[in-house]
């Protein structure tokens, strides 16, 4: 009987002994031989990858344990089975069949790279598992563990990406903008409060007001507070929310929203042309169908002018010279014809159009010339083309290059003064500018010679011969072309003056003594330079005694 309650009491201190204390175990203490702690590793599936503290618990031969509960996996502790869960005919195990414990300590786990906790559980009767748990901290092995064990944790525990919780946070959301929409449709927004928002700068809706009316009364309480902003804001949601038509007519009742919609439609082409400098081709595709919004509200409200000035900036602003020729002939036809009050604008157009086919072909062949080596174009190159110049620069170009071509061609000077009308002024001074550049006197003097009565000449300038002076002295004529235009001028007081600013003694002497002024002669005498030709002829015309001086 003493025997079998000794039995008893060695059972029962078996069972008390293999409860895991709440301190940790080393796996490497020194009870434990190094060869049975590698053993261990080798035979065991080790780490996790996921982000939890969950605690895995297998057995020696890799079956999950489901029967411990996460308090004793996290803790360490070896779980024993209920006596409930055990079979009646093993009550209590073979002390042969339970291992020692295994414990380590910290500088042990370290040295050798394993950090596990082991606890035993038994699954029946007959023989005794332990498991070995492992915490998300425990989760990679040292490379001193057998090469032969290591496997990849990417084999050993399959990754997992849920997503069904960002779908379901994204329907939420999507049902609560649903609900807020909703919400803000059923509202009753005045338009007084909205043009108000307009004004302070407040966060504002204007999809709110669905109905014509209602946004005929936001249109009306805009133009009411006179604010320019609020009722461009307004008149753009109506032309994008109501149909043409219909805008039209209103638009056209109210003639302060159509100054604003015109003042808007202007800065926006102002834009547009702005940027067609810096990317010519691009920006007119771009801004063809806000010419033509702005051109069809011009044509609507019957203001015809402006709307062919528009078509006209629109021609001029065509890329190439073909195109523009092309949009100027169609623009005249269409907006300037059958106008009436635009006859005069008409002519221009006109002679615009016509100024661009005269320079196409004269580029054309000027440009040729100028590659085969002509003299005149190697001694004074082109410096720029004479496509898109205005016309008193190709007169003058023609009149440079071309002076002495007939009339019945392109480059005749007197062919374009005739074809576009312009005065004898105009000619005469470009002619006679391209000229005396060219050092043409001959030239110069043919074109200020006039026929007279009885098939005489004479000389005459419809500029004065003052402008004729001041045209050669810039181009330094000799000073003898410029005493004989000199003495030309009409009036002695101004021809003297004219003579000592351009420093023509000779022609200044002879005022002089035409004026009988010996006084003045002898001071400007005194300050020519010995030997010149002006003294030789003031010291004769003193020393003459045919003369009769002014006392």
């Amino acid at each position: 009987m003493s025997s079998l309650r000794r039995e008893s009491q060695d059972e029962e201190e078996y069972w008390m002994k293999s409860r895991v204390n709440k301190s940790k175990f080393n796996l490497f203490d020194d009870n434990v031989t190094v060869e049975n702690a590698e053993e261990l590793a080798k035979s065991k599936k080790l780490l996790t990858q996921f982000e939890d503290d969950d605690v895995d618990t297998v057995n020696w031969d890799d079956t999950p344990v489901s029967s411990v509960t996460e308090s004793s996996a996290i803790s360490g502790h070896v779980v024993p089975p209920s006596a409930s869960s055990l079979p009646k005919s093993a009550s209590r195990p073979e002390s042969r069949n339970v291992p020692p414990y295994m414990t380590h300590s910290r500088s042990q786990s370290e040295s050798f790279g394993v950090t596990g906790r082991v606890s035993f559980t038994p699954s029946s009767l007959e023989s005794v598992t332990p498991t070995v748990q492992y915490s998300k901290s425990q989760e990679k092995l040292h490379s001193l563990t057998s090469s032969s064990s290591a496997r990849s944790l990417e084999d050993e525990i399959p990754s997992f990406i849920s997503t069904s919780s960002g779908s379901k946070n994204l329907e939420e959301e999507i049902q609560y903008l649903k609900r807020a929409l909703k919400k803000a449709r059923e509202l009753k927004f005045s338009p007084e409060d909205t043009i108000r928002k307009m004004i302070l700068g407040e966060p504002y809706s204007l999809e709110v007001f669905r109905s014509k009316e209602e946004k005929l009364q936001l249109l009306d309480k805009a133009i009411q507070v006179h604010d320019g902003n609020a009722i461009t804001a307004v008149i753009l949601f109506l032309r994008q929310t109501i149909k043409p038509s219909l805008f039209n007519l209103e638009l056209q009742r109210r003639p302060v929203a159509i100054n604003h919609y015109l003042s808007y439609l202007r800065a926006h082409y102002d834009f547009k042309e702005l940027d067609m400098s810096l990317n010519h081709n691009l920006s007119y595709l771009k801004a063809h169908y806000d010419f033509k919004e702005l051109g069809d509200v011009l044509g609507m409200l019957n203001r015809t002018e402006e709307a062919a000035i528009l078509k006209y900036k629109q021609a001029i602003s065509a890329p190439d010279v073909r195109g523009k020729m092309n949009a100027l002939r169609g623009c005249l036809k269409a907006h300037f014809i059958h106008e009436p009050d635009l006859a005069h604008e008409a002519n221009l157009v006109e002679q615009h159009a016509a100024l661009l086919e005269r320079q196409w072909p004269i580029e054309d062949t000027d440009s040729k010339s100028e590659a085969q080596g002509n003299p005149l174009f190697r001694q004074f190159p082109r410096k720029v083309s004479i496509l898109n110049m205005p016309l008193i620069t190709t007169l003058y170009y023609c009149c440079f290059y071309h002076g002495r071509d007939a009339e019945n061609l392109l480059t005749s000077p007197f062919a374009i003064k005739k074809q576009h009308q312009l005065s004898d002024k105009q000619y005469v001074w470009t002619a006679l500018s391209a000229r005396s550049r060219l050092k043409q006197w001959t030239g110069i003097e043919e074109l200020l010679t006039a026929k007279g009565w009885f098939g005489s000449t004479k000389k005459v300038s419809v500029i004065g011969f003052d402008k004729v002076c001041e045209i050669l002295h810039r181009t330094s004529a000799p000073e003898e072309i410029l005493s004989k235009y000199l003495r030309m001028i009409d009036g002695s007081e101004r021809r003297l003056n004219i003579a000592r600013k351009y420093k023509c003694h000779e022609v200044v002497v002879e005022t002089l003594v035409y004026l009988r002024d010996r006084h003045e002669l002898q001071v400007y005498a005194s300050k020519l330079p010995p030997g010149s030709l002006g003294l030789r002829n003031a010291q004769d015309a003193l020393r003459s005694s045919t003369i009769k001086w002014k006392t």
